[in-house]
């Protein structure tokens, strides 16, 4: 099958060359890659063409309407009147810059996208952005309502344990009430248990004493033994 360069595949199909890059890019048409005059470069086919949706004279021969045929041969004759008239230089400069705008273009258009996908991307972000500080805000809330409440349990504690010290401190005063009275009841009790033996001890001296004297005047000679003298002192 006959091989043609994308330039004569432009020729034959009547778009740029550039076009057909980008249909080769994107997988549209198919093409086999070989060394050319200038280095490599791509190859189709009338085939490959067909199958892009490209008709050629050579693949569309037999199908071409008689007003098909009419309007070629008319595309045709235009185009080889342009040839004529317009300088070859100039005709390849417009082509040219026909490819550079048609490259422009695409690039344009993939960036449009590319910049619909970013714009996208952004609003999704934005839109978890939103979201996330909803979910922080009712948490916010959520915490700050069970800090309160937190926050009134432990003051209710530590007024508690403040009733709790003061009856520890009142019975604390009770026992040492209760530890000074019962020293007092102790030292009254040794008090008086010792002023009764030092007063039996005293009445038991006495009683020593009359003893002896009343021996001692027994035994002394006298008109009245057995009892002393009454003198004034």
């Amino acid at each position: 099958m006959r091989r043609m360069t994308l330039r004569e595949a432009a020729e034959e199909t009547s778009r740029s060359i550039t076009t057909l890059r980008r249909y080769i890019r994107g997988g549209r048409l198919r093409a086999e890659m070989r060394t050319g005059r200038y280095g490599p470069e791509y190859f189709v086919s009338p085939g490959d063409l067909a199958d892009a949706g490209l008709p050629t004279a050579e693949s569309s021969e037999d199908e071409r309407h008689p007003e098909e045929e009419t309007s070629l041969v008319s595309a045709r004759a235009l185009a080889e009147a342009i040839h004529e008239t317009v300088p070859q230089t100039m005709y390849q400069e417009l082509q040219m810059k026909h490819e550079q705008l048609l490259v422009q273009y695409g690039m344009m258009r993939a960036g449009g996208l590319r910049a619909l996908e970013l714009q996208g991307e952004v609003e999704s972000q934005q839109e978890r952005i939103e979201q996330l500080e909803r979910e922080n805000g009712e948490l916010m809330r959520r915490l700050a309502s069970e800090t309160e409440a937190w926050r009134r349990k432990l003051r209710e504690a530590e007024l508690e344990i403040e009733g709790k010290r003061q009856e520890l401190a009142a019975i604390g005063q009770r026992v040492r009430s209760l530890e000074i009275a019962t020293h007092n009841s102790v030292t009254n009790e040794q008090i008086e248990r010792q002023f009764s033996e030092v007063m039996s001890q005293i009445r038991r001296v006495e009683r020593m004493g009359r003893e002896r004297d009343e021996s001692r005047w027994q035994n002394a000679p006298g008109p009245h033994p057995g009892r002393p003298l009454e003198t004034d002192h």
